[in-house]
């Protein structure tokens, strides 16, 4: 894919005609940001809709969402900026592996969904209500389970609050490394907010 360049004018001019920025203050939003939304939502990588409903909730125009409270970040470099999740249908077999403690070998939410198959089996044998008490709790039940106590995961946005108001920096990754995440924001403070630099 050829690379093209865009100064700051041309950004907001191909986020304000997308719905999701409809109502925000495109101002607010780095140009870092609006770069990775618009690359993300060209190739399709994930629903920048979805994403942006976690700024509307910020910014308080979105109804509260089913992912993690926003939160500071307290090791550095990041130490004093803020981050929220937003989630993906791309995230759902990272939030039922997380839900089921499959990163860790197994974990008892696992353990106690197959008794429970176990207990309720009556024929003996692994029919297809056996199977199905253990799909479905591995699929629906542990996505509605993590969506009603507001512990959906996904990615990361990274925003700063400044006299009362959110900047929003730049997207992350968990598994990127804080000096890579560091490294965007220290170009968001240069290409955008240098004042911000100041307050960090």
């Amino acid at each position: 894919m050829e690379k093209v360049s865009l100064n700051r004018q041309q950004l907001e001019e191909l986020v304000s005609s997308n719905v999701s920025f409809f109502g925000l203050d495109i101002s607010r939003f780095s140009m870092v940001f609006l770069a990775q939304t618009i690359q993300m939502n060209v190739k399709r990588v994930i629903n920048i809709h979805q994403m942006m409903d976690e700024i509307r909730h910020l910014e308080g125009l979105g109804a509260k969402t089913q992912t993690k409270k926003a939160t500071v970040f307290n090791k550095e470099p990041l130490k004093g900026l803020m981050k929220t999740h937003f989630t993906d249908a791309s995230f759902i077999l990272k939030n039922i592996g997380i839900h089921m403690g499959l990163d860790n070998g197994g974990g008892k939410k696992l353990d106690k969904l197959i008794q429970e198959a176990f207990d309720k089996n009556t024929s003996g044998v692994v029919d297809d209500e056996f199977i199905s008490h253990i799909s479905t709790g591995i699929t629906f039940g542990a996505l509605k389970e993590r969506a009603r106590k507001q512990k959906l995961t996904g990615e990361w946005i990274v925003f700063q609050e400044h006299e009362e108001k959110n900047y929003y920096l730049t997207l992350a990754a968990h598994n990127e490394g804080d000096s890579l995440i560091y490294k965007r924001v220290c170009d968001c403070y240069e290409l955008d907010y240098p004042f911000l630099r100041k307050s960090a």
